[in-house]
């Protein structure tokens, strides 16, 4: 019965079981969005940038820098993404993350098309922005 009230209250499972729960938060939607969206965007070059910037700035007017909010989109899903997997400088990495998922969601609203995938992400970095990385990241032994 104790097993089953465990289930049921608001203490941890087992020790450290927050710790656990982060970096599984961290490593699996990092390693996601990185190899389905960030690596490819990296790599892409500017074209692909400025078509980036262009999708997202056009929504509210800005008609100049197109390319360069690109390479920060891109960057920010093709290597922010990796340092919050290792747990690397976590809440600054998800803090960009966070910001262009919201542009992306905003992005599919504008054009009719499902945000449900960008809101997720940006969701759990702003989680991971507010909770930070846990104990096995590299910001835990950074800090120590």
């Amino acid at each position: 019965m104790n097993n089953l009230k465990m289930l049921f209250n608001n203490e941890e499972l087992f020790a450290g079981g927050k710790d656990w729960a982060l970096l599984i938060l961290r490593v699996i939607p990092s390693f996601y969005l990185f190899c389905l969206h960030g690596m490819d965007k990296v790599t892409a070059g500017t074209e692909t940038w400025d078509w980036l910037g262009g999708a997202v700035l056009s929504i509210f007017g800005i008609s100049f820098g197109h390319v360069l909010f690109g390479f920060f989109a891109a960057v920010s899903e093709g290597v922010m993404t990796l340092f919050v997997l290792i747990g690397f400088k976590t809440r600054l990495a998800s803090l960009f993350v966070m910001i262009t998922m919201f542009l992306a969601g905003v992005y599919h609203l504008s054009e009719g098309e499902n945000p449900e995938s960008a809101f997720i992400y940006f969701t759990i970095y702003f989680t991971l922005f507010l909770r930070g990385p846990g104990q096995f990241s590299i910001d835990a032994k950074i800090d120590k």
